[in-house]
């Protein structure tokens, strides 16, 4: 149940960021909160799968480790292809790759290796705390 309960709170803690504008610019460039990477099909899904995984009791407490896994790998696919799929026009009109990078809020950056970070502590913590 420690366990649980510890990788559950870091797991929310890892999501605060996504509460800020993650893309956008000071520039005034459009802004887009970063809730919009869990309220996509991506982010809803590991959500479920982590919370299934972590707090569902399955016969094989390996699966419960992956389906948990995945969910918190997830989250990190679900911002990036929040960010990749979000393109700013440069002023010839054409999207640019280039101009989201430049122009994305140092959030997104910050909540992105959050993120990686949680995917780190999930397994190190699966590995050393008890049930």
């Amino acid at each position: 149940m420690k366990k649980k309960i510890i990788i559950t709170i870091l797991f929310i803690i890892s999501l605060l960021p996504m509460l800020l504008n993650q893309y956008g610019g000071a520039k005034g460039i459009q802004e887009i909160s970063g809730i919009g990477n869990l309220l996509n099909p991506i982010g809803i899904i590991s959500f479920i799968l982590f919370f299934i995984g972590v707090w569902l009791p399955l016969k094989n407490k390996k699966a419960n480790k992956i389906l948990g896994g995945l969910g918190v790998i997830g989250i990190v696919i679900s911002e990036i292809y929040q960010f990749l799929t979000w393109h700013i026009q440069n002023i010839t009109g054409k999207m640019s790759i280039q101009n989201s990078i430049n122009f994305a809020f140092p959030e997104f950056y910050i909540g992105l290796v959050i993120s990686v970070t949680m995917i780190v502590a999930y397994f190190i913590i699966d590995n050393l705390v008890e049930e």
